[in-house]
């Protein structure tokens, strides 16, 4: 038995307005600074003033959200009782929401009850419907069941995920009139964000047909509009399929995971507070090959050759390895023409620093749960996590 999950998704120009039809006469608006000064919290509630809907925000989210903010928003949810919660902003936003959503239908519990063993989460949206309208064309978490909080612990901020599918949004608006105003670099790190929860996605132990079909439309998408953007922020059409591919994208790395890419990006981000996309992004090409390397008990030479192939990035009748090797060109390519780093030492961290924190990096990596769906194991004896963030950091093909 396997499954798919999804929210309900509107999307394309207009979309927005979609929230005339949901029923519910009180909102939740969860948001952060950056999106309200950007006036995009505006647009939001002039489309819920036209239709009668009362309103009330809580904008303090912050990149990373952590315990604490989360609890906050909880408690202020709480207090409003609304029967419309409205995620507006990036995946800091969706995470804060999709959790202050559940802590709202369940408010006996705690943080740690939200995990993917309790079947009274199916139940989600008995007090409120969750509406999920993402700013920014990357992380896809509009459509996901995954959720990352932060907690102080051990001197450090680690990133703890908590999920279950009943936190997947009730509805998806994926308008482009908000991503319009993204920065130029934003818009390549959260893009690359997606590109990786496509291409990772494909070398899941989880795949399946409805994942790998949602991850190659994903990936042509990006390849495609993500250079027309760098180029003019304000083509409207590459915006929006641009937009649409993330949460593409979304779709398929919620249905089919991700993998030791992600678990890498995570313990960089969290160490130097570099952006998630930025983050993953950058060790993309390296874990691609990591897994490139050991096809004796997975077939990633015949999965990333037939992306190539679909793609039209070389002929059918192409070999199989140099087909695959396709993708780490094309990524490198991609890579170069939007000014994305290729390296972690770009990222402005010294080497001083990188070899003095690589142990803790190491060990936040095995405490992070997305490397259980890598299909080649990572082995301790061999120290591969401290060999691949050495090569990532230095710009070195991975050769073992």
């Amino acid at each position: 038995m396997w499954f798919f999950f999804s929210p309900n998704i509107i999307y394309g120009p207009d979309s927005l307005d979609f929230m005339e039809n949901i029923s519910g006469g009180k909102c939740f608006i969860i948001t952060d600074k950056v999106v309200k000064g950007l006036g995009y919290l505006k647009i939001l509630t002039d489309t819920l003033d036209k239709s009668g809907k009362q309103y009330e925000v809580f904008d303090d989210v912050v990149p990373d959200p952590r315990e604490e903010g989360v609890l906050k928003a909880r408690e202020q949810c709480l207090s409003y009782s609304p029967d419309i919660i409205i995620a507006l902003g990036g995946g800091s936003v969706m995470d804060t929401a999709k959790v202050v959503w559940c802590l709202y239908e369940f408010p006996d519990f705690a943080l740690d009850d939200i995990h993917t063993f309790r079947n009274d989460l199916y139940d989600m949206g008995k007090k409120a419907k969750m509406v999920a309208i993402p700013t920014t064309s990357g992380t896809g978490a509009e459509t996901t069941f995954v959720t990352v909080i932060s907690r102080y612990e051990d001197e450090i901020w680690k990133k703890y995920f908590y999920l279950h599918r009943g936190l997947i949004p009730t509805y998806a608006i994926v308008d482009p009139i908000f991503p319009t105003g993204m920065p130029t670099e934003l818009t390549v790190d959260t893009a690359f964000d997606a590109l990786a929860h496509a291409i990772e996605g494909l070398g899941t132990l989880w795949r399946n047909e409805f994942s790998d079909a949602l991850a190659l439309k994903a990936i042509e998408l990006i390849f495609k509009y993500l250079p027309i953007i760098y180029k003019d922020g304000k083509n409207q059409e590459a915006r929006d399929f641009l937009h649409q591919a993330a949460t593409i994208a979304g779709l398929a790395f919620g249905n089919g995971q991700v993998h030791i890419g992600h678990t890498l990006g995570h313990s960089w981000g969290s160490m130097y507070h570099v952006h998630h996309g930025k983050s993953v992004g950058i060790v993309l090409k390296y874990v691609t090959q990591f897994i490139l390397n050991d096809p004796d008990k997975f077939d990633a030479i015949e999965i990333y050759a037939k992306l190539a192939k679909q793609l039209g990035w070389v002929p059918w009748t192409e070999d199989s390895k140099k087909a695959a090797n396709k993708v780490i060109e094309k990524l490198v390519e991609l890579q170069k023409e939007v000014n994305f780093p290729s390296t972690l030492k770009e990222t402005g961290v010294s080497k001083e620093d990188f070899e003095k924190d690589l142990d803790s990096l190491v060990n936040l990596c095995y405490q992070d749960a997305s490397s259980v769906l890598t299909p080649r194991a990572t082995n301790s004896e061999q120290k591969h996590f401290a060999k691949l963030y050495q090569y990532a950091y230095e710009g070195k093909d991975v050769d073992f």
